[in-house]
């Protein structure tokens, strides 16, 4: 779900989320059913199936693409999830994230210590704080909240790693200016120079393209694993039981590359929340011009009447309430 939003166009970012997630689905899909329907049909007469890939690739895109916010919800953990499943998932990551924090704690405590003794033991100080660099940056995948209790004064909202990595960047405008990201970010994006959006415009593509894949692939465990079942040429005689390999086959690297395009999708997306956050620091200025908001912006850091003014601004825009 980047926030650049549905391609309008035919440029690069269509083919990489649109086009290309289609396509892969088209033939993995026609692959799996396609036997069923017609038992002449093989998927390695590419001439023949190439004209039909590509039209139904275009389709299965903007199939996809239009379910990309139920998607993303999915992967969140905020759509289609059990609650005993999401509270057991949810519960787990606010465990290890304990342990994390209490670590970082341990660690950050251990380098006080080495300096304020200023003991003559350069190679552990290095060692500690390399250690204490990793946890930090594990740590910061997590939304801010200064009032919990916790030591990095950090917490985890989401049941899913990728959610916490969404809420943590799309809370981020707010919680340091108090801009809303649903509410400025239109206004914002309209004030960008071309070049900053097409730059956002394909790392947002870029991650919706491993997040399509991986619920291709996920999804492909059920279409394909039944489609296999009911081919009688993936079925295999071993040790004189016949078995439907093709299906298990289907099903466990369906899995695994879901699974896979999933982690990956993850590290993109914490690229692209860079992006944006690196947007309302530079360009909430500029955009307090453009709106006429009298925010007089002379450094990084707001000040308190700097953050009532985009909280007040926030509730005219959504509330038609007047500040």
């Amino acid at each position: 779900m980047a926030v650049t939003d549905i391609p309008t166009g035919f440029g690069p970012s269509f083919f990489i989320k649109t086009f290309f997630p289609g396509l892969i689905a088209s033939i993995l899909y026609s692959w799996a059913l396609m036997p069923i329907v017609d038992p002449r049909w093989a998927i390695f007469e590419i001439e023949k199936n190439l004209f039909s890939w590509i039209i139904f690739g275009a389709i299965f895109g903007m199939m996809i693409t239009s379910l990309d916010i139920l998607i993303y919800q999915i992967f969140e953990g905020l759509r289609f999830w059990p609650n005993r499943i999401w509270w057991w998932k949810y519960n787990k990551i606010l465990n290890n994230f304990r342990l994390l924090d209490d670590e970082l704690k341990k660690l950050q405590y251990q380098i006080k210590e080495i300096k304020i003794k200023k003991k003559d033991n350069e190679k552990e100080l290095q060692k500690l704080m390399y250690k204490a660099s990793i946890l930090s940056s594990r740590a910061r995948e997590f939304p801010h909240d200064p009032k919990e209790a916790f030591f990095s004064r950090r917490r985890p909202e989401a049941a899913t790693r990728f959610g916490n990595v969404l809420a943590e960047y799309e809370q981020y405008s707010e919680k340091q200016y108090g801009m809303h990201m649903m509410v400025f970010w239109q206004h914002l994006w309209l004030i960008l120079p071309k070049e900053i959006k097409d730059e956002l415009d394909l790392r947002g593509a870029s991650v919706d393209f491993l997040v399509y894949l991986s619920f291709i692939f996920l999804s492909y465990t059920l279409i394909g694993g039944i489609g296999f079942y009911f081919q009688s040429n993936m079925w295999y005689i071993i040790r004189s039981y016949n078995i439907p390999l093709g299906s298990f086959f289907c099903i466990s690297l369906s899995l695994f590359l879901g699974f896979l395009f999933y982690q990956v999708s993850i590290t993109q997306l914490k690229s692209y929340g860079r992006y944006i956050k690196a947007v309302f620091d530079i360009y909430r200025a500029e955009l307090a011009t453009k709106l006429k908001i009298d925010i007089n912006i002379t450094n990084l850091v707001p000040e308190a009447t700097e953050i009532e003014k985009w909280q007040k601004y926030r509730k005219y825009l959504l509330d038609y309430k007047k500040p």
